[in-house]
């Protein structure tokens, strides 16, 4: 049977499909634009669809291979260690955090609970000033003893090891969503057959987690990725840069001869920002979906 096009399905089909364009047209931009030298993207009107007379590959190939900046690899190395780091660690405490939360009692749990949540109303913004000054005043870190200040952990991967969140609130209260719904007798029948407690959350409980703990990781995956402001704020060595702080650097650091920003690379470079977060979108969607509905949150 031949579906039958109405006048509300044409305007469905034209709003999906200038709706995409607007979403490739960045990445088209982007592409484009690389195929730019520095001299002819500063001496050229940049218009919708900016075409090179003279194209080269040389931003492409700084992207893939550190070609016209060896640094970039590093800032690559650094991106990989710091998401994956920092995935781990987000998804290990948002687990058990979820756990305390809905499977133990104890005095003060829902009042913590509240409180904890109650800090993910305050604006991130607002906590770079106050980490900034107890990054530069940990104790016994770089110079800072009893009488004398010093840099403490400041331009150093302790930045990014100890200025990881301590515990993921939203992965937590998710996860404790998602627990919430799981019987109690599950827990007592797998005493009852000789299991333990490590028994019980890392091989039971854990997991039947995995739509939820997929949707953490990937959510948190994209926004350390993505984060330029940490590296931006608390460190200065170029060895300990990501890709995205790198960037913002370039802006007065990455110059050509006229004495201009390399813009057509520092574009070239977003696209390696953006590229490889698409892609885990597209591939992992529907544990964001999964991870979401089994938390009974509708959106």
């Amino acid at each position: 049977m031949s579906r039958q096009w109405r006048p509300i399905h044409v305007f469905g089909h034209v709003v999906l499909f200038f709706g995409g364009l607007a979403l490739v047209y960045p990445i088209l931009f982007m592409v484009m634009t690389g195929f730019m030298t520095a001299e002819e993207y500063a001496g050229t009107v940049i218009g919708p669809f900016p075409i090179a007379k003279d194209p080269t590959i040389e931003n492409f190939m700084t992207l893939v291979g550190g070609a016209g900046d060896p640094l970039v690899r590093l800032y690559f190395l650094n991106s990989i260690l710091r998401t994956a780091y920092g995935l781990v660690w987000a998804v290990l405490t948002a687990f058990l955090g979820g756990y305390v939360f809905s499977r133990l009692k104890f005095r003060g749990r829902d009042t913590l609970f509240l409180v904890l949540l109650a800090t993910q109303m305050v604006p991130p913004v607002v906590a770079i000033i106050p980490t900034f000054i107890e990054f530069a005043r940990w104790p016994l870190a770089g110079g800072n003893y009893i009488f004398t200040g010093g840099e403490g952990i400041l331009d150093s991967w302790w930045v990014y090891l100890v200025g990881g969140p301590a515990i993921n609130i939203m992965g937590t209260f998710l996860v404790k969503q998602s627990l919430e719904k799981v019987p109690f007798e599950l827990d007592e029948a797998a005493k009852i057959d000789g299991a333990g407690t490590f028994r019980i959350i890392f091989q039971i409980l854990m997991p039947l987690q995995f739509p939820i703990l997929a949707f953490i990781a990937i959510t948190t995956s994209q926004a350390i990725w993505n984060d330029w402001a940490t590296p931006f704020f608390f460190t200065t060595s170029n060895e300990l840069q990501t890709l995205p702080a790198a960037i913002s650097r370039m802006s007065s650091l990455a110059q050509n001869p006229m004495g201009l920003p390399n813009y057509p690379l520092m574009i070239t470079l977003g696209l390696g920002i953006t590229i490889p977060m698409l892609l885990i979108f597209f591939f992992f969607q529907r544990y964001i979906v999964q991870g979401l509905a089994n938390t009974g949150i509708k959106g």
